[in-house]
């Protein structure tokens, strides 16, 4: 039987809740990521985050089917500022997140911290207001060995991101 997909080693649907969950919160709770939050939050934020990230780990497809892939997620958050204050504070709380309530697994946590940093430079390079939208691209699937399938692609210093 071959190794379990990174969804499967953090422990499925549970903990892929339990981690958006908490980074959610960590979110709300930090003077510069509450900001985006603001104007209120998307009653259902914290599931279909839990979808999206268990779906790019090799669980179910739920955010692509409830919701509309990569390209709809990159939409939400495209265009919405020319500078980025976000990213760095953003990666703490995800790696924390995964640290309080993901297994103790450091092979797991290097994946997971790689992927953060390349899914958070591929949303930053849509944000200016003159970014082009990002069309349909796949939605993007993480294995132990990092990201896979990318035709193009440019390097974020830990791992790998599509260009946009």
């Amino acid at each position: 039987m071959g190794r379990p997909t990174l969804y499967e080693a953090a422990g499925g649907a549970t903990a892929m809740l339990a981690l958006a969950t908490d980074f959610h919160e960590r979110c709300l709770a930090h003077p510069t990521l509450s900001h985006p939050f603001s104007h209120g939050v998307e009653p259902q934020h914290v599931p279909h985050l839990a979808g999206y990230w268990g779906e790019v780990f090799g669980g179910p497809p739920v955010y692509s089917e409830t919701r509309g892939g990569h390209g709809a997620m990159i939409r939400v958050h495209a265009n919405q500022c020319d500078d980025d204050p976000f990213s760095a504070v953003f990666v703490e709380c995800f790696d924390a997140a995964v640290v309080a309530t993901l297994p103790d697994d450091a092979e797991l946590r290097a994946v997971l911290r790689d992927y953060i940093r390349a899914a958070t430079a591929e949303v930053v390079a849509y944000m200016p207001s003159s970014a082009a939208g990002p069309g349909d691209p796949p939605m993007p699937r993480w294995t132990w060995a990092g990201r896979q399938g990318c035709d193009a692609s440019v390097s974020t210093g830990d791992a790998t991101t599509r260009t946009p």
